[in-house]
């Protein structure tokens, strides 16, 4: 494993900082564990004079902000100030001892950080810390929704005394934080015009500009292959488009829509490739596979 910044640096990892600091929180971490993991989209780290500016790539904090030299700081540091990073909390999680995070939960049962990181560890891990109950304290989101895209309405977990907010399950969250073009266009308040828009227009005008816009997407997309498809073959693949999603994925739903999109199937053997398929272009005049350049 590496070492904690000890002084300040120019670049990290090759990317530039906009003057000499010491990378924090979660560039830190990542720094003294060699955690594999890509670098968040934004680091964050300290500068040496007191009135730093920060930009897209790097969040620039004073002195004074500077977290100590040991796990329970940085990890503290990076929830505050850069928020969830759930891939390198999870490479965090395999390489640090359990007992360290407990460790930093117990020295500050009742702190907000301290119960998000516990809340975390475990739900990331599926294991649980020795961590006694924090008693009554006021229940704090795991992600602030002032920093990331979080659930509206969360799950309350009694035990982690947080409510559990992230936008996704263990196997598929995806973390997206709040930019100014992105709140700009939150502000915009799109989803709510098109609701009001669909709620004054007869639902069969609807239905002819959804089959409308889903044969026009289907004939793009036989375009972008360059392939120029008959009519009847551009409605089925609108078809199978429009249903899909409206039962449980699976093989036998994969197959009803293949058969939906293929319409004859006498000469096509409909189900699971059980020979190899060729993808590239081929000579015009003898037809045979040709290199892609």
């Amino acid at each position: 494993m590496g070492e904690w910044f000890s002084r300040s640096v120019s670049h990290f990892r090759g990317r530039p900082l906009p003057e000499p600091g010491i990378p924090v929180g979660y560039a830190a971490l990542i720094e003294r564990y060699a955690l594999a993991t890509p670098l968040p989209r934004r680091g964050a780290m300290i500068a040496a004079r007191h009135h730093p500016a920060s930009t897209p790539d790097w969040l620039v904090l004073t002195p004074r902000h500077r977290p100590g030299s040991a796990l329970a700081p940085q990890l503290a540091f990076a929830l505050k100030w850069e928020g969830v990073d759930l891939a390198t909390l999870a490479a965090l999680f395999k390489v640090v001892d359990a007992a360290e995070v407990a460790a930093f939960v117990r020295a500050t049962p009742t702190g907000a950080l301290a119960r998000r990181a516990w809340f975390l560890h475990e739900w990331l891990t599926g294991s649980e810390l020795d961590v006694p109950d924090p008693g009554k304290v006021r229940l704090v989101p795991v992600v602030d929704p002032g920093q990331q895209v979080a659930l509206r309405e969360g799950t309350r977990s009694p035990r982690h005394k947080v409510v559990d907010n992230l936008p996704g399950t263990r196997r598929f969250c995806p973390m997206v934080r709040w930019t100014p073009a992105l709140e700009a266009a939150a502000a915009r308040g799109l989803d709510r015009r098109a609701r009001e828009a669909i709620g004054r227009t007869p639902r069969d005008l609807i239905a002819r500009a959804a089959a409308f816009l889903l044969l026009r997407d289907s004939r793009s997309s036989f375009a972008i292959e360059g392939e120029r498809p008959s009519s009847a073959r551009a409605a089925r693949w609108a078809q199978a488009i429009g249903q899909a999603g409206l039962r449980p994925l699976d093989l036998a739903e994969l197959e009803r829509l293949q058969r939906i999109v293929i319409g004859d199937a006498r000469f096509v053997t409909l189900g699971l490739r059980r020979e190899g398929g060729f993808v590239g272009t081929r000579d015009r005049q003898t037809q045979e596979a040709a290199p892609i350049t």
